[in-house]
């Protein structure tokens, strides 16, 4: 099993600051993500056009799914996505998902 990365696309909710983002991140890692074995790492990154991305690497295929099943159920990772604008979300789509080839 290789290693998978998905780029999550972030907008920020009407009122909500990079500040508001933050925290929650923050939350979202300590109290959710943390305890998730299959995610191997995590980081959020600000693009140029002021959106953002939450990338996430995980173990396996399986450990994706795994862990998004459980975020659609967990208060923890609604907190999170409270700050987000998910007007274009689509929960029945799947992200884009990269199989790692290599790792340095």
């Amino acid at each position: 099993m290789s290693p998978v990365t998905v780029l999550a696309p972030i907008k920020l909710a009407e009122g909500k600051t990079e500040a508001d983002l933050i925290a929650a991140s923050a939350a979202f890692q300590r109290d959710f993500v943390a305890h998730e074995p299959g995610v191997l790492r995590r980081e959020l990154v600000r693009k140029p056009d002021g959106s953002y991305l939450d990338i996430i690497q995980f173990r396996s295929h399986n450990d994706y799914v795994d862990v998004v099943k459980k975020e659609m159920e967990s208060p923890v990772c609604a907190m999170f996505f409270s700050v987000m604008d998910l007007s274009d979300f689509d929960p029945e789509a799947e992200m884009d998902v990269f199989v790692s080839l290599e790792t340095h």
